[in-house]
């Protein structure tokens, strides 16, 4: 008998478009949906539903930057009740204290942060906001505090391939349990 394809295990839901960041490389399209254009809570909450009816078991939870909707919270603690994997992958600029509890609190899983450059140097112009470096910083000592597992993610071009092994001693540093070097993806 044929078989047909595998029902899929992961899943990316790109929640919005907005980020604070402008980095050059970014895989966002080159025209931004508005966020009045986003998938309300309802809709999202009902994709999780069907995705994990499907036999998904991770969410990779993104954007732009997906703490950027009001309603991050209650679509973590969704798939937590559906027993989902949650990770969040965010820029971490504009995670506060309390939301990141918040987040925990709701069943989050898994934190991937991204930096843009080793060095308040490198990543505060690659990703074109001063003081995102210290920012991100910070928050990656309140999720290994939380006791949340952390993975750098660093996305490698000309402005920072000369700090691939300062990425991997940035990640020991922060006791990230992970680290993920990527490549530019042109789009």
């Amino acid at each position: 008998t044929a078989k047909g394809p595998l029902p899929p295990t992961g899943m990316l839901a790109e929640l919005t478009h907005r980020c604070p960041l402008r980095c050059p490389y970014c895989s966002n399209p080159v025209e931004l949906d508005r966020r009045s254009s986003e998938l309300d809570t309802e809709t999202w909450l009902r994709v999780f539903s069907e995705a994990a009816a499907l036999g998904v078991i991770q969410v990779h939870v993104s954007g732009g930057e997906p703490t950027a909707r009001k309603d991050i919270v209650e679509i973590v603690r969704h798939c937590a009740r559906l027993g989902l994997y949650s990770n969040l992958i965010t820029s971490g600029i504009g995670v506060d204290e309390a939301k990141l509890a918040a987040l925990a609190d709701a069943g989050l899983d898994h934190v991937q942060l991204s930096f843009q450059g080793t060095t308040p140097e490198v990543n505060d112009i690659v990703g074109g906001l001063e003081g995102a470096y210290g920012q991100k910083q910070e928050l990656a000592r309140r999720i290994v505090a939380l006791g949340l597992p952390l993975t750098l993610n660093a996305v490698i071009h000309r402005r920072n391939i000369g700090q691939v092994e300062d990425f991997v001693r940035l990640a020991v540093a922060l006791k990230a349990k992970r680290v993920e070097i990527a490549h530019t993806q042109y789009y």
